[in-house]
């Protein structure tokens, strides 16, 4: 069977990062192999520390884990910092993974930068663009489009804006390469309404909100579940609609309230 390819922060409370996303890849089914772009010290409550994992280390790591073994597609998370997202756009830009889901983490639950300022702009002209789905939430997509967010129509502009934008960036390096845009609405009142833009049509993903219940690390989790059902090579609207469903089960869970 296919693999899913993990990229992301190792979380010691087990809230998010590596840790959540080997568990959902679990409750799929599906193998994983991870690297780890870096160690850091948090909870729910507060993140204490940051260390990035040194360039050639990560390097290793992704040479060692992908030996031998057939990708369905890799999942990136928390990368850190500018030495780590170049290893990434070389690694990738070696391999042409078949699907690369980027869950485009800039901040944690609580505030604290997890990518660097100086490495946003690489992040966002180099990685992104050879990325085939990518899953900002409103606070990521409010940075990316540069104004805010404040209802649905909202994030249908934004996220057919992202599109465009990552889009030309391609500068038609990878015409045939698919590229989906998921701007997650978990912030907003009302229903949680995912909106996904292909550069053909807008799709909603609705559910209904679990009063008092937002756990760490639901991002995490919805993009390697999305990553699971694209490596069963399930269309990726079936991928999108599954992970929304299980990350509301999730939600829903008595253990994450």
């Amino acid at each position: 069977m296919q693999h899913v390819l993990i990229i992301a922060g190792s979380d010691p409370s087990g809230g998010a990062g590596v840790q959540a996303d080997l568990t959902t890849l679990k409750d799929f089914g599906v193998p994983a192999i991870f690297s780890i772009t870096a160690l850091t010290a948090q909870n729910d409550e507060k993140v204490l520390q940051i260390h990035p994992t040194p360039a050639d280390v990560l390097t290793q790591q992704l040479s060692a884990a992908c030996e031998g073994k057939e990708i369905g597609a890799t999942k990136i998370g928390m990368i850190a910092n500018a030495a780590n997202v170049m290893v990434l756009v070389w690694f990738l830009g070696i391999h042409k993974f078949p699907q690369i889901v980027i869950d485009p983490i800039l901040h944690s639950s609580s505030g604290v930068p997890l990518l660097e300022k100086r490495a946003f702009d690489i992040f966002r002209r180099q990685l992104l663009p050879l990325a085939t789905v990518i899953t900002p939430n409103l606070s990521e997509a409010e940075t990316f489009v540069g104004s805010r967010i404040y209802n649905l129509e909202g994030q249908k502009t934004a996220a057919q804006k992202i599109y465009e934008e990552i889009h030309a960036y391609r500068e038609g390096k990878m015409p045939e390469r698919p590229l989906a845009i998921i701007v997650k609405g978990g912030h907003l009142k009302g229903e949680a309404v995912d909106v996904l833009y292909d550069g053909r049509e807008i799709k909603e993903f609705g559910a209904p909100r679990v009063p008092g219940r937002s756990p760490r690390g639901t991002g995490c989790r919805f993009s390697s579940a999305i990553a699971a059902g694209l490596t069963k090579e399930e269309p990726l609207i079936e991928a999108v609609g599954a992970a929304k469903e299980y990350l509301s089960n999730y939600i829903r869970s008595p253990h994450h309230g």
